[in-house]
């Protein structure tokens, strides 16, 4: 219980998003949802800043339950039309058997139909050590809800990092948006492709 009320007061103290893939909205909100299947998430959001905290789900051992912190700081930095992002969360396993951490940096830019962009984390896992991750990642929208996404990416779905790309859909509303997508190794065997989905709905606040 320590443990989830420490993390509680670091995700406080990063004043920052609950680690969403996506931003959905610049007001206030409370947001719930589902990252890559096995982690919910829950958090505030008010203008460019949010924090938020998030949980395994799934998990059969208890004690192997793991809680994370979660921060980020959204800007439109008002030069060519580029979106800067900033990103943080510090997290560990209910028996205190590892921690990690991270800080991540991106920019993005949209034109159109289309948008791009490409980021970098730092990454510190207590037992896997120090990683330094990418993620160059593409959309096209299909429609005004609807957009094609890739993700050429090594940022851990889950612990690990692992090279991999992913291409999937994007659907998005006001308060809601879904991306279900495939996450294709490019250093293993295709048989350890993954189906993922994740998203986010928001409780607008007055």
């Amino acid at each position: 219980m320590k443990l989830k009320y420490l993390l509680l007061g670091i995700a406080v103290s990063l004043a920052c998003s609950g680690w969403a893939q996506v931003d959905t909205l610049s007001a206030k909100s409370v947001f719930v949802g589902l990252r890559n299947n096995k982690y919910v998430f829950a958090g505030y959001q008010s203008g460019k800043w949010s924090v938020g905290l998030e949980n395994t789900l799934w998990i059969r051992n208890p004690k192997e339950q793991y809680i994370r912190a979660v921060g980020g700081y959204r800007l439109d930095t008002g030069l060519w039309g580029m979106r800067f992002s900033a990103d943080a969360f510090a997290g560990a396993n209910y028996a205190g058997r590892y921690y990690d951490g991270s800080v991540k940096v991106g920019l993005d830019k949209v034109l159109g139909r289309f948008s791009f962009g490409a980021g970098a984390m730092a990454l510190y896992d207590s037992d896997l050590g120090y990683n330094t991750c990418y993620t160059v990642h593409a959309a096209c929208r299909i429609i005004q809800e609807a957009s094609l996404v890739v993700d050429l990416t090594n940022i851990p779905e889950y612990r690990m990092p692992e090279h991999r790309i992913v291409p999937g859909l994007l659907f998005r509303a006001r308060k809601l948006w879904v991306r279900p997508e495939l996450s294709i190794p490019l250093n293993d065997n295709i048989q350890f492709t993954r189906v993922l989905l994740s998203f986010r709905y928001d409780f607008l606040l007055k």
